[in-house]
C-alpha cells in the first residue's frame, strides 16, 4: 500500500505532468476483475485526479454491487465476466480472489500446500462470457490491467481491436499452473508479443512455501521459493516511435510515472515529444527534478570535480 507522503508526492507531480503535456481528453483505462484489494488500484492517482474514464468489469455480484455503489466520476462498472465469448461456468470461490472461469486444480493445491483453496465453498455459475470487441458502448483502451485467475490470454485474443490503440497492458500471469487448462505465462507473452507489445517489467511477483514435515519452523512470508504468480506491465513497442501517435505517448508518459512507476520510460516518451516540439524542450528537465530522489544520480561537489580534472591531466 502506498504511504501517504509517497501518495501526495505522486498526485502533485502527475498533476504537473498532465498540464505539461495538454492531453485534451480523458485516458481510457478498463479493468477486468475490478474488485477492490487491501493495496488499492495502481491507477488510483490518476482517478482521483480526474485524467481517466474507467470502464470496470466484475462478474462477482457482491464485489460488483460495492464497486457500483462507490463508484465516482467518470467510472462505470459492469456485472459480466470477460473473456472466450460464449457459454461458460465461472467458479466463484469463497476466497472472491481465487474466482475464476477455471477450476482449481486439487494437485497444484496440494503441492502448494494450500489444500484451502478447494475445501472452501465454490458455487458453480453458468454465464455467457463477453469479448472486449463485442461491447459496442467500449471505446478504444489506452490502459488494460487484468487479474482475472488465467483468462488473461483469452481477454486479448477476443480484445485486438480494442486494444488497437493500447499503449499499456498489465495482465497477472502464473507460474506454476493453479487452475485446470490454464493459459501460462509464457502464453499470454506470446499473445502480448503477437499484437506489438513488449514485457517491460513486473510490478510484483508472488511465491509460496511448500509444505514439509518442519514448515512451521520456517519464516513463509521470507522464504517461500515456489514462484506462483505476479502481475506484469507490457508496453507498445517502441523501437519504432514514429508508430506510435503524440496522443499514445502522453498517455504512455502519465502510465509510466503514476501507474507503475517507470520514470525512465516517462522520461524516454517525453524526450521523444520534445523532439517533435509536441512539448516544450524544457518539460523533460523539470520533470527529473519531480522524480523520487532514490532515481536520481549523486551530484559530484565542485572539488571532486576538480580533483577529477588535475587527476586527468
Amino acid at each position: 500500500m502506498v504511504r501517504p507522503e509517497e501518495y501526495k508526492r505522486s498526485r502533485k507531480r502527475a498533476a504537473w505532468l498532465g498540464t505539461q503535456l495538454g492531453l485534451d481528453r480523458k485516458i481510457e483505462i478498463c479493468d477486468i476483475g475490478a474488485r477492490q484489494t487491501q493495496g488499492g488500484f495502481p491507477y488510483q492517482v490518476l482517478v482521483d485526479l480526474d485524467l481517466v474514464h474507467l470502464t470496470g468489469f466484475e462478474p462477482d455480484p457482491e464485489a460488483f454491487a460495492i464497486l457500483d455503489q462507490q463508484k465516482g466520476q467518470n467510472q462505470r462498472y459492469i456485472c459480466a465476466a470477460v473473456g472466450k465469448p460464449g457459454p461458460a461456468t465461472f467458479y466463484l470461490h469463497d476466497m472472491g480472489v481465487l474466482s475464476s472461469v477455471y477450476k482449481i486444480r486439487a494437485k497444484a493445491a496440494a503441492f502448494l500446500d494450500k489444500m484451502f483453496w478447494v475445501k472452501h465453498e465454490i458455487r458453480e455459475i453458468p454465464m455467457d462470457l463477453v469479448g472486449l470487441d463485442s461491447i459496442d458502448s467500449l471505446p478504444k483502451i489506452d490502459v488494460l490491467k487484468m487479474d482475472i485467475q488465467g483468462a488473461e490470454r483469452d481477454v486479448l485474443q477476443n480484445g485486438k481491436e480494442a486494444l488497437s490503440q493500447a499503449v499499456v497492458v498489465i495482465p497477472e500471469v502464473c507460474f506454476y499452473q493453479m487452475y485446470e487448462g490454464q493459459p501460462m505465462f509464457a502464453d499470454v507473452d506470446a499473445e502480448m508479443r503477437a499484437q506489438g507489445f513488449v514485457l517491460h517489467k513486473f510490478l510484483h511477483q508472488k511465491s509460496v512455501m511448500l509444505g514439509s514435515s518442519q514448515k512451521k519452523r520456517m519464516a513463509a512470508r521470507r522464504r517461500g521459493s515456489q514462484l506462483l504468480d505476479g502481475d506484469a506491465v507490457y508496453i507498445r513497442n517502441l523501437e519504432d516511435p514514429e508508430a506510435l501517435s503524440d496522443d499514445q505517448l502522453k498517455v504512455m508518459a502519465l502510465a509510466a510515472d503514476s501507474v507503475f512507476g517507470s520514470y525512465d520510460l516517462a522520461a524516454h516518451c517525453l524526450t521523444i515529444l520534445s523532439k517533435r516540439a509536441a512539448i516544450h524542450r524544457s518539460v523533460v528537465r523539470k520533470y527529473i527534478d519531480r522524480v523520487p530522489a532514490d532515481w536520481l544520480a549523486p551530484v559530484a561537489s565542485p572539488v571532486t570535480s576538480e580533483t577529477e580534472k588535475q587527476a586527468q591531466a
